[in-house]
C-alpha cells in the first residue's frame, strides 16, 4: 500500500496506477457508466490506489439510469422500489434491522458523540507510547460488519439531504426497517462541530474527495486505509509517521447508499504500522493509527477517558482505523 512509498517512488506508482486504472476502466466499464467517471475523478485527485472498500462501492448505474432517476427526484416523483435498489446496488428495504457498526466505532473519536462506554473494547484507545517498534500489544477487531452499498452518482446525491425528512420521504421502507441505524447516522451528521473541527457527511465519492481537499487546503491527496486484521496479539515491526498536522478521517455510516462521516481536527498525528505475528515473526498487515494530541474539547464522559484513565486535556488518545474507514492527507 502507499504507506511504504517515498514521494519519488509514489509518483512512479501513481503513473502506473493511472495507466492500469485507465486500461481497466476502458475494458470493464463503458464510457456510459458512472463507475468510469468515478474512477476518472479518483485518479485526477488522489495519488494512490483506490482501496478495495471504495472500489466495491463504485456505481453500477449507466448515465442513462442516472438521468432518469435524477429527473424523478427533481420532480419529486421518486419512490423507493426494489428494481432501483437492485440496479443501483443499494441496501434498501432488505429487512436489515441492525446495520449499525460495533459500539466501539471510531467515528465518534472527535469527542462530540461519546460511545457506549460499557460496551467499548478496552483496547480501542491507547497512548502514543504503544507505537514502539518491537512492542507487543492486543489489537482491537478492525473488521467492521456493515452492508456494502454503492455510491450514488453525484448528480443524484446532490438532490438528497442528510435529514430525517429527506431520507424518510425517499426511502420510507428502508428507514422503517433500519430505523435505529439511520437515526444514529443522522445524529452524527447533524451534531454540532467542535471548536476547530470541520465536518461533513458526504453522500458521494466526489463529495468526499472534494471535502477532503477543502479541509486540507490541497489539490492532491493520499488515502490511507487499514488492511483487514482481526482481534489478536501482534508485534509492531515498523512504524511510519506521516509528517502532517491535518488529517481528514472518513468513517462509513449507514444509509441505503454509501455514505461517510468525515471530519478534520487540528493536533492530529497519523501512522502506518506494520504488524507481525509474535510466534512466527511473519508479516500480518499494515494498519493505520490516528492520535488526537489535544483532547481538551472532548466531553468528560467520552469512553476514551474511561479506558485511558485521565481527564480531558491531560493526554493524547490514539485509535486504529477500521478496514472500511479512510484517512486523507495532503500531498506536499
Amino acid at each position: 500500500m502507499a504507506t511504504s512509498h517515498s514521494l519519488p517512488s509514489l509518483l512512479f506508482f501513481h503513473l502506473a496506477f493511472l495507466l492500469s486504472f485507465t486500461s481497466f476502466a476502458s475494458t470493464q466499464y463503458s464510457p456510459s457508466s458512472i463507475a468510469s467517471d468515478q474512477i476518472k475523478f479518483w485518479y485526477e485527485n488522489v495519488h494512490n490506489q483506490m482501496p478495495d472498500s471504495v472500489f466495491k462501492k463504485l456505481s453500477p448505474l449507466t448515465k442513462t439510469d442516472r438521468d432518469y432517476y435524477k429527473n424523478l427526484i427533481t420532480k419529486k416523483d421518486f419512490s423507493e422500489n426494489p428494481s432501483f435498489c437492485s440496479l443501483a446496488k443499494l441496501s434498501c428495504s432488505s429487512g436489515l434491522k441492525d446495520a449499525r457498526r460495533k459500539p466501539t466505532n471510531t467515528y465518534s473519536n472527535n469527542g462530540a458523540l461519546p460511545v457506549n462506554s460499557n460496551a467499548a473494547d478496552k483496547f480501542s484507545y491507547f497512548r502514543i507510547s504503544t507505537l514502539t517498534e518491537g512492542n507487543k500489544f492486543h489489537l482491537s477487531d478492525l473488521e467492521e460488519k456493515i452492508p456494502n452499498r454503492a455510491f450514488l452518482p453525484q448528480e443524484i446525491a446532490s438532490k438528497i439531504s442528510i435529514s430525517r425528512k429527506s431520507i424518510t420521504k425517499l426511502f420510507p421502507k428502508s428507514f422503517e426497517l433500519s430505523k435505529n441505524s439511520m437515526e444514529m447516522t443522522l445524529s452524527y451528521c447533524t451534531a454540532q462541530a467542535l471548536k476547530g473541527e470541520i465536518k461533513k457527511c458526504p453522500k458521494s465519492l466526489e463529495e468526499m474527495i472534494s471535502f477532503s481537499k477543502f479541509a486540507l487546503g490541497k489539490n492532491k491527496l493520499l488515502v490511507l486505509a487499514s488492511e483487514r486484521t482481526r482481534r489478536s496479539e501482534f508485534l509492531i515491526r515498523k512504524i511510519k509517521k506521516f509528517d502532517r498536522q491535518k488529517v481528514v478521517a472518513c468513517h462509513e455510516v449507514y444509509l441505503p447508499f454509501a455514505a461517510y462521516y468525515c471530519h478534520s481536527t487540528s493536533s492530529t498525528q497519523i501512522y502506518a504500522v506494520d504488524l507481525i505475528e509474535p510466534e512466527t515473526r511473519l508479516p500480518v498487515s499494515t494498519v493505520i493509527a490516528i492520535c488526537h494530541m489535544d483532547t481538551s474539547a472532548w466531553p468528560a464522559n467520552h469512553v476514551a477517558f474511561k479506558i485511558l484513565k485521565f481527564s480531558p486535556g491531560e493526554g493524547e488518545a490514539c485509535h486504529w482505523m477500521s478496514n472500511i474507514d479512510l484517512a486523507w492527507i495532503a500531498v506536499d
